[in-house]
């Protein structure tokens, strides 16, 4: 798969392939993390608790000037469309990026792959546009408090239990 982002064109913004950008997921619940947590990723056993949330808006990446492309759906798919311009962010299915279950159903085979809508900052992330971490439990939450202390930069942001936010 990672071979695959490296070669995919970003046909919008400031271009180059997917591995130019940092990648964030518009919610919870990704297909990827529940490949993790079920072992379907080779080489990964840790399941969901060392799994953090970066958390930041897409507003705030624009108010920074920061350079930023979307999609309405998995990077990968090759009918899946690119955007530039927040005024597009209508064209993610935000029912289907929110939901708890997004299998494809009779009536919409099409929910697998709009649950992966990607938004991608072009080159590096900012520490700055990071709002919050979101934790599975009190252990991590205790984890990423003691990692963050070492970094003042990082004073400020908040550290949230969200078991919701990962696989039962």
């Amino acid at each position: 798969m990672q071979a695959s982002r490296h070669d995919r064109a970003i046909p919008c913004g400031p271009g180059g392939s997917m591995h130019d950008y940092v990648p964030f997921y518009f919610g919870p619940l990704s297909p990827m993390m529940l490949n993790l947590k079920t072992g379907r990723v080779a080489g990964y056993q840790e399941g969901q608790e060392p799994l953090i949330y970066l958390v930041s808006t897409a507003q705030k990446v624009q108010e920074t000037g920061a350079e930023f492309v979307f999609s309405d759906g998995h990077g990968l798919a090759a009918f899946t469309e690119w955007f530039d311009d927040l005024d597009f962010l209508e064209q993610i299915d935000w029912q289907v990026v929110k939901a708890r279950y997004w299998a494809d159903t009779a009536n919409d085979m099409d929910r697998q792959r709009k649950k992966q809508a990607e938004f991608l900052v072009h080159r590096f992330c900012p520490w700055a546009l990071i709002g919050e971490i979101v934790v599975l439990n009190q252990r991590m939450k205790e984890r990423v408090e003691a990692v963050l202390a070492g970094y003042p930069a990082a004073s400020g942001v908040a550290v949230s239990e969200r078991p919701d936010w990962y696989y039962h």
